[in-house]
């Protein structure tokens, strides 16, 4: 419970003090992950794979489908 109110705060934080977009992408990703650890370990893996690639991949990602 701690770690996700750090990691809330510090997506907060990030917010508020105009931190780069990859900041804000992995401390999402961040949380994420860690509500994927409070899952029955059947279902942690899907999970994992959903909550989201390097920010660096999402870069990609975002320039070969532009919405």
């Amino acid at each position: 419970m701690k770690l996700a109110a750090v990691l809330s705060l510090t997506l907060i934080i990030a917010a508020l003090s105009g931190c780069s977009n990859e900041v804000m992408y992995n401390s999402l990703r961040a949380n994420q992950e860690l509500n994927c650890s409070k899952l029955p370990r059947s279902d942690q893996d899907d999970c994992y794979r959903k909550s989201g690639a390097s920010y660096d991949e999402y870069q990609r990602q975002l320039k070969e489908h532009p919405q």
